[in-house]
């Protein structure tokens, strides 16, 4: 019998030492280097494009969406460079149109940190009611499904918006589409998306544990 040290080895590290989100990280990580150039990933959310870039790096074809027009800058500065990277200053999202979007209160102390806390949710504990901006929502099923070949990686940081848009992803019968999400969930700052988001959680650990990973942090 052959024994997969590296397997066995992260099987010791979650039992004993991992957290969600570091197991989030490793299982990202070899996701991430089973890509071949060609293959489709989305980044929703890409905010600077630390992972934009990651995802870049091995070949593959990637959509990076972020909606507040500072950080798409950033962005687009930042990931420009790649061919293999489309940009949409747009948030995707479960419906298309448009919202406003809603920035930390600190945002403008330090705009590079508290972009990623820039949320479509009113309600967000950390944003000011009062410093939004007008954005573009893409629909998130439409945009996979025009795509015409399968999306190997979506991995979803969108504060909040993330429960909307994978409640219409399972709903659509969109994960014939998708082989790999990973999204972190807002709950803890939303509180009007605790019960949705439990019922998600449940939802997706008795059907689609193996595809959907909801501790990306």
């Amino acid at each position: 019998m052959t024994i997969n040290v590296k397997l066995l080895k992260y099987h010791a590290y979650s039992r004993w030492f991992g957290r969600p989100s570091w197991n989030a990280s490793y299982l990202f990580g070899r996701a991430c280097r089973r890509l071949k150039p060609g293959d489709i990933v989305i980044d929703a959310g890409a905010n600077l494009g630390e992972i934009t870039s990651a995802l870049a790096k091995t070949g593959s074809t990637v959509h990076a969406f972020e909606p507040d027009p500072y950080t798409f800058e950033r962005l687009r500065k930042n990931v420009g460079a790649f061919k293999n990277v489309h940009l949409y200053q747009k948030a995707l999202a479960d419906q298309s149109g448009t919202a406003k979007l809603y920035r930390s209160r600190k945002f403008s102390s330090d705009p590079d940190f508290w972009s990623q806390s820039s949320s479509l949710y009113a309600d967000k504990s950390n944003i000011s009611k009062d410093d939004y901006t007008e954005v573009e929502q893409l629909s998130i099923v439409d945009f996979v499904r025009n795509l015409g070949s399968p999306v190997r990686i979506l991995k979803i940081d969108v504060e909040g918006a993330e429960v909307p848009m994978l409640e219409s992803i399972l709903s659509c019968g969109l994960m014939n589409k998708i082989d790999m999400i990973f999204a972190e969930t807002h709950e803890k700052k939303i509180p009007q998306l605790a019960e949705r988001t439990r019922a998600l959680r449940e939802a997706i650990k008795r059907d689609w544990a193996n595809k959907i990973n909801l501790d990306w942090h």
